[in-house]
């Protein structure tokens, strides 16, 4: 706790540091989740670093043509998705410097990969509702029997690592390149098109010489794994579209290349309808798996109903209910009732 203090206390001076021509911003959020599910025979609140509280400072000034940046955000408790826990477990999910002009924009730190790309595409706003974060992976989570507590969707994105990435103009009316070398010589690249009410992602995915062991997210809930997850390379696509009136749907498939040569793919759908203050989804996944040997592992389904409610700006609350099925294992049932306060 002590080292949340002192980063939260470092933010607040930098808003004092007189600014004549910079725009700075303080921002935050507060999350919090009470989860049901087959995994516990209690009531527990939703832990994953995806769904923590956080609080974060950016800012930027034009100098002759360029704009300069920097921004830092500190997770509050990383794993657990709220402020009441007794043990500190912060740390920085983003501390980097931008620079931005014609020619596009480079960034240099440590933060979200330019394959971290889901949340671009879903329209249909209920991605915050799932327990863990993760309604950004259309329903998944890492609970749940067996092979069921994976979710390849998040080995194929690395998250937060040191990296250079570069995002270029838009061309053809709404694309854009981006490409990013990651610590440990991996590389990611991706083209993303935003316009007239739809987002498509493509992108692929290496990890580079390391298995990453150190990654904070090699082991969260006591689910410990190879490197990031497992995953030496990843692949896939995504498209979403947004109709005025509200109903919006996104798809996605995907492969990862595990570190012991065995394969996974997903195939995921997510239908939404957005009105005003409400929103609400339904989407459905598809999972499978194949060994180093060819053999095929079990094929894992879920799907995954979720509400929101946003009575003001900033405020959000929601309700989700998921199902999952395993070929040979127990299903998977879970029931999350939550909020978030943004500022």
């Amino acid at each position: 706790m002590k080292k949340t203090l002192i980063a939260i206390a470092t933010l607040s001076s930098l808003l004092v540091v007189p600014t004549a021509s910079a725009e700075v911003t303080a921002y935050g959020r507060v999350i919090y989740n009470i989860v049901s599910d087959d995994t516990s025979d209690d009531l527990y609140f939703g832990r994953h670093e995806f769904a923590e509280s956080t609080i974060g400072i950016k800012g930027s000034y034009d100098y002759e043509g360029l704009t300069i940046g920097a921004q830092v955000e500190i997770g509050l408790d990383e794993g657990v998705s709220n402020l009441l826990q007794n043990d500190s477990n912060a740390r920085n999910r983003i501390q980097e410097i931008w620079v931005a002009g014609k020619f596009g924009k480079l960034k240099v730190g440590t933060g979200a990969a330019i394959t971290w790309v889901v949340s671009d595409v879903d329209q249909s706003g209920t991605w915050w509702s799932d327990p863990l974060g993760m309604s950004q992976r259309f329903g998944s989570t890492r609970r749940g029997p067996g092979a069921q507590s994976q979710t390849p969707f998040v080995q194929t994105q690395s998250i937060f690592n040191e990296r250079i990435s570069y995002e270029s103009p838009s061309f053809l009316d709404g694309a854009k390149f981006y490409a990013q070398l990651n610590e440990d010589s991996g590389y990611e690249f991706a083209i993303k098109y935003l316009a007239n009410g739809w987002r498509v992602n493509a992108w692929t995915v290496d990890y580079g010489d390391a298995d990453n062991d150190a990654d904070p997210q090699a082991n969260i809930d006591g689910n410990g794994s190879l490197g990031f997850f497992g995953a030496e390379s990843g692949r896939g696509v995504l498209a979403g579209y947004k109709h005025s009136s509200g109903v919006n749907f996104t798809g996605t498939y995907g492969q990862a290349d595990q570190l012991n040569g065995s394969e996974r793919d997903f195939l995921n759908w997510k239908l939404g309808y957005t009105q005003g203050k409400h929103a609400v989804s339904v989407s459905m996944g598809n999972y499978n798996s194949e060994d180093a040997s060819g053999v095929s592992g079990p094929e894992h389904n879920r799907t995954t109903l979720a509400y929101h409610f946003v009575p003001v700006g900033g405020v959000r609350v929601w309700v989700q209910a998921t199902e999952g099925d395993t070929e040979g294992q127990n299903s998977f049932n879970a029931f999350a009732l939550g909020g978030m306060v943004k500022f």
